[in-house]
């Protein structure tokens, strides 16, 4: 992602969900006023799709912090999505001298997963299924989420179906697999961010059957202090879906 110029804005870090790269954050990124945005991509997707490494919450965090130590970001105020929401609050929860805010978009691993939700996850997540299926059911997969059509959704699905067949397929597939396992046996974000004091801006589509608002908003519970907006209309996708309603949303909270 292009950066602003430096100027007198802020640096947010921006972090992609399952299946996903910064990409997913072009359009959002772009319309953010007042903030430098710096889009990663994690290990197993779009330029570090054959990055080494293990794909449990802590992990991935102490990637993006040296991530950031390689921009020269001291401190960076953390958007994530999905799976990068459970990151983005990891990183909150180890270095939180480092994260000067935090916005989690349809976070991932909110509360606790029951044994059925648990099965669900690791049914749409193995690398055997994603290497196998048909591109139809593929492109049906990679579309689950998302509430409307449009040029986002369409993006986000070619990009999917590019990454899960092409060169990197393999690595691609074992990072889904590994990142939904590591996830499924970490500590719940409603425990991680017991104690926190960073701030905090949940942002959860009112249609999202991943990240159900019901679910995120438990986190309440462990920072009552947060903000709390339910995008109407929206799915699990609203930073693709309406990145300039996103944009907003994260701008003002960061002022």
């Amino acid at each position: 992602m292009a950066k602003k110029p430096a100027g007198k804005t802020s640096p947010i870090v921006l972090l992609h969900g399952m299946g996903g790269s910064q990409a997913d954050w072009k359009d959002a990124g772009r319309a953010l006023t007042g903030l430098t945005p710096y889009a990663f991509d994690l290990p197993g997707a779009g330029g570090e799709a054959r990055t080494s490494s293990t794909f449990d919450p802590p992990s991935l965090a102490r990637f993006v912090l040296a991530k950031m130590d390689a921009e020269g970001l001291e401190t960076a105020a953390l958007a994530g999505h999905s799976i990068g929401a459970r990151v983005a609050g990891e990183v909150a929860a180890l270095a939180p001298g480092r994260v000067t805010g935090l916005v989690l978009v349809g976070p991932v691993g909110a509360v606790p997963y029951g044994f059925t939700d648990k099965l669900k996850w690791k049914a749409m997540s193995r690398k055997s299924v994603l290497s196998s299926v048909p591109e139809s059911s593929m492109r049906n997969a990679a579309s689950y989420g998302f509430e409307g059509e449009g040029a986002g959704k369409k993006g986000f699905v070619e990009r999917a179906l590019a990454s899960r067949t092409g060169k990197d397929a393999s690595f691609v597939t074992t990072a889904v697999e590994k990142m939904v396992d590591g996830v499924l046996d970490a500590p719940a974000l409603s425990e991680r961010l017991k104690g926190t004091k960073t701030p905090l801006l949940l942002l959860v589509g009112e249609k999202d059957p991943l990240s159900p608002p019901g679910d995120a908003r438990k986190l309440l519970g462990s920072r009552p202090d947060a903000r709390f907006v339910e995008l109407r209309g929206l799915g699990h996708y609203p930073q693709i879906e309406d990145p300039e309603r996103v944009a907003k949303e994260i701008s003002g909270f960061m002022k």
